[in-house]
C-alpha cells in the first residue's frame, strides 16, 4: 500500500524548532518581531520539512502578505498580457505574488475587484482604468489600497501614474505621413473618457497643426477602442467621395477594425490607403501588410509600474507628491504605408 506523505504545517515546524506556533506566524508575517537566531531556526526547520505558509490564509490572518493586485482592463488584447508578464516577473523577483482580474473595459468591475482585493487584504495595485468620472474616482480615493494607474491617469486620485508619451506617439506617425506626402489625414479615435484617448487626439490635432494641417470633421471617427466600433468608423471614413488618404487610428485593435473595412471595401493598404497606429498588432507576424506604429516600451513601463508599487508599499519611496512619468515611444516602420503615387 503507497503511503501518502502529509505536507508539514505549521504546528510541525514550531514543535521541530522549539517555539510557539504563533512565533512561527511572526517569522514568516512580521520577521522584524522574532529574533534573528529564532527566525533562522524556524527557516532551517521549513527548509527542512518543505514547508511554506499559505497566503492567502496567512493574510486573512495577520493583514498582511507579500500579494500585489493587477486590474487590467482587457485581456483579449495582447497589450495587457505582455503588461502582466513583465510585471508579475519585477513582483515575484522582489518577493511579491500577484492577483489579477481583468475588468473588460467595466469600470463596475473595477470597483467590485477593489473591495475583493480590500477583503484579500491587498494593500497595493496596479490599475488600467475602465472608468474616468467623478464617482468612479472618488470610490478608488476612498480605497485603503495604493494605486499606480497605468496608461490612463485619472484627475483626482493621487497616486503614482506610469504611461505613454501619447503625443509624441502621435508626433511619430504624423511626421512619417507627412514626409510620405500625405495631406488628407483621418483618424479613428479611441475611448475619449479616458485619458490616453483624449491625449492622443490632441496630439494628432497637435502635430498635424506643426505641419500646416488640420484634422477635419470629416475625417474623424470613434472608435472607442473596440474592433467592431473602430471597423465601423473606419467603413464611415473610407466610403467617403474625397476619403483620406492615411488613417492614423488609436490603438492595435482600432487598426484591425480599420484593415478590415479595407479589406471589405476592397481598398488595398497601403496603395489605396495607408494605415498607422500605436502599438504592435497581435500576431502582426501573420498579418499582411505589416503595420507603421508607434511602439510602446512595454517592458520597462511595467516593470517601473510593479517597482514603484513595491516602493510605496514598503515605505521605500516616503515623498507624499504623486510619481508621474511618460515613456517615450519608437516609430517602427511597416509595409502598410507609402507615398501617394
Amino acid at each position: 500500500m503507497a503511503i501518502i506523505s502529509r505536507r508539514a504545517t505549521a504546528a510541525d515546524i514550531a514543535k521541530s524548532a522549539g517555539v510557539a506556533k504563533s512565533t512561527v506566524s511572526l517569522a514568516f508575517s512580521a520577521p522584524e518581531r522574532v529574533s534573528p537566531k529564532t527566525r533562522e531556526r524556524i527557516l532551517s526547520a521549513a527548509a527542512a520539512a518543505g514547508y511554506t505558509p499559505n497566503p492567502l490564509a496567512q493574510s486573512l490572518k495577520t493583514g498582511r502578505n507579500n500579494i500585489v493586485g493587477i486590474i487590467l482592463a482587457d485581456l483579449t488584447n495582447p497589450h495587457g498580457g505582455a503588461v502582466l508578464g513583465q510585471a508579475q516577473q519585477t513582483a515575484n523577483d522582489t518577493g511579491y505574488m500577484v492577483m489579477t482580474t481583468t475588468a473588460s473595459h467595466d469600470p463596475k468591475r473595477d470597483l467590485e475587484f477593489v473591495n475583493k482585493f480590500e477583503q484579500l487584504n491587498i494593500r497595493a495595485a496596479i490599475i488600467m482604468p475602465s472608468g474616468s468620472d467623478e464617482k468612479y474616482v472618488e470610490a478608488l480615493a476612498a480605497s485603503s489600497i495604493r494605486f499606480v494607474t497605468y496608461g490612463h491617469k485619472l484627475s483626482g486620485l493621487a497616486c503614482d501614474h506610469v504611461g505613454l508619451d501619447n503625443r509624441m506617439a502621435m508626433e511619430l506617425l504624423v511626421r512619417h505621413l507627412v514626409e510620405l506626402g500625405h495631406r488628407k489625414i483621418g483618424h479613428v479615435a479611441g475611448n475619449l473618457r479616458q485619458w490616453s484617448g483624449t491625449e492622443r487626439l490632441d496630439g494628432l490635432r497637435e502635430s498635424l497643426s506643426e505641419a500646416g494641417l488640420t484634422l477635419e470633421d470629416k475625417y474623424l471617427g470613434f472608435g472607442e477602442y473596440d474592433e467592431d466600433a473602430s471597423y465601423r468608423a473606419a467603413l464611415k471614413l473610407l466610403r467617403k467621395q474625397d476619403r483620406p488618404t492615411a488613417l492614423i487610428t488609436a490603438n492595435n485593435v482600432t487598426a484591425i477594425g480599420a484593415l478590415r473595412a479595407a479589406r471589405d471595401l476592397k481598398l488595398r493598404c497601403p496603395e489605396d490607403i495607408s494605415i498607422a497606429t500605436i502599438d504592435s498588432v497581435p500576431w502582426s507576424e501573420l498579418i499582411s501588410p505589416t503595420l507603421t506604429h508607434a511602439e510602446q516600451p512595454i517592458g520597462d513601463m511595467a516593470a517601473c509600474a510593479a517597482t514603484w508599487l513595491i516602493e510605496r508599499l514598503e515605505g521605500k519611496n516616503t515623498t507624499e507628491l504623486p510619481r508621474f512619468i511618460e515613456f517615450a515611444p519608437k516609430l517602427i516602420v511597416g509595409q502598410s504605408t507609402a507615398s501617394i503615387s
